[in-house]
């Protein structure tokens, strides 16, 4: 016995007590008190076990650990009176806690995929949402519109482009459709064609011109259908398209009274004349008179035109351009052999004039070329004006050139003869 145990035992004696007994103190008091020593002993023992030790280290009390769990008194008198051992008990609430903590990762497990299924859908619709929302909002954008619509230059041919004016250009009597379309592909023929946006254009009303390289050659206006696309969004049409272009041709032609004119073929009727000159020549008075100048202009033409002028005779003439002036002139023509009866008349008359002159002839002959009473004849009858007499000579060669013929009528022309007689 150690000291605090007789220590203890002796003070414990003397206290009062029953019949004053020493066995009393020696039963009750000592065994009492050496069963709380060896309890304090053993939980100062377990105070420095290791912590893998004392996970499974248990002893009886009033309040007991097991497992690291805590029991009371009720629970350690069940457990006698059952007959189950601490470690039995140890052993079922292992099993149950695994049992516990399977069912929850299971449930754990079903929870997640739960909700990573309905994630997935939701987020696969959402997906799908905003995908079709994108296709539709760029399917409203008017530029697609405008997209659509810049196709018709994509071809050689005018046809869809002249089709898609929203009006149709004014076109003379002298043109028809075909030459503005002419006209249009010389003008787009080899330009790179664009669009772009002007500064009047809204959403509701977008507005665009159309260029050819850097000119601007057109305009497309585009308005907002009634009708929407889904998600609520606009639907574009084009509402009107026009083409910048006039027509830059325009013709003059001169031509004589008697005569039709034709610009491509198509007659030009008296509407047109803007022009008349009387002739000044005044050796016809007496006989015949001259035919008019007539000047004709025909306006608002796409293409250079084809002028061709009929003259009184049925004959086809092709007028020449006078580039200072701008005016097509027509020379005066008749039928072959209507013209070599004029030069060859003329060429009789020269001679016989020159014969007089040199004294070959008598001034008789000039009665059958001059009309009657005619101031040359009658100078040269008279002996006037600049003439010399070559007497006593003869006539060896004779050369005409005919320097200009003008023939105005069946019974009057002019013509300019260079005669040389070799004596």
């Amino acid at each position: 016995m150690n000291r605090e145990l007789f220590n203890e035992k002796k003070r414990m004696s003397h206290m009062n007590s029953e019949d004053n007994d020493p066995n009393w103190a020696k039963d009750v008091t000592f065994t009492i008190l050496e069963q709380k020593i060896v309890e304090n002993h053993k939980a100062s023992e377990y105070a420095f076990r290791p912590l893998e030790e004392k996970k499974h280290f248990s002893f009886n009390s009033s309040s007991v650990a097991l497992k690291g769990k805590n029991t009371t008194a009720k629970d350690v008198a069940v457990k006698k009176k059952t007959g189950v051992k601490d470690k039995d008990v140890s052993v079922d609430n292992t099993d149950a806690i695994r049992k516990h903590r399977r069912i929850f990762y299971i449930s754990l497990a079903a929870w997640s995929l739960l909700l990573i299924s309905v994630s997935a859908i939701f987020l696969y619709k959402f997906y799908y949402y905003l995908a079709d929302y994108e296709r539709v909002y760029n399917a409203s954008l008017p530029y697609h519109t405008m997209e659509s619509f810049m196709n018709i230059f994509d071809s050689d041919s005018m046809d869809s482009i002249y089709e898609a004016m929203s009006e149709k250009p004014e076109i003379s009597s002298f043109e028809d459709e075909e030459n503005v379309k002419n006209y249009m592909h010389k003008l787009l023929e080899g330009k790179e064609m664009s669009y772009t946006e002007t500064s009047e254009s809204t959403d509701k009303i977008p507005v665009y011109h159309i260029m050819a390289d850097e000119y601007i050659v057109g305009k497309v206006t585009l308005y907002q259908d009634e009708a929407k696309l889904s998600h609520d969004l606009p639907i574009y049409h084009v509402d009107t398209f026009e083409m910048y272009f006039e027509p830059e041709w325009s013709t003059d032609v001169q031509a004589y009274d008697g005569c039709s004119v034709y610009v491509n073929d198509k007659k030009v009727s008296p509407e047109y004349e803007y022009r008349v000159d009387i002739p000044t020549e005044k050796h016809f008075d007496d006989f015949t008179t001259l035919p008019l100048t007539k000047y004709y202009k025909v306006s608002n033409l796409y293409e250079q035109p084809s002028v061709k002028v009929v003259n009184s005779y049925g004959q086809e003439i092709t007028p020449v351009l006078n580039t200072s002036t701008g005016v097509y002139e027509t020379p005066i023509t008749v039928p072959e052999e209507v013209e070599e009866e004029m030069i060859g008349f003329a060429k009789e008359a020269v001679n016989t004039y020159a014969r007089v002159v040199c004294r070959e002839i008598n001034d008789s002959a000039l009665d059958g070329i001059f009309t009657k009473n005619n101031l040359i004849a009658k100078e040269i009858k008279q002996n006037r004006g600049m003439l010399s007499y070559f007497p006593n000579h003869r006539t060896t060669d004779v050369e005409d050139k005919i320097v200009e013929f003008i023939p105005y009528t069946e019974d009057a022309f002019y013509c300019e003869i260079e005669h040389t007689q070799h004596m």
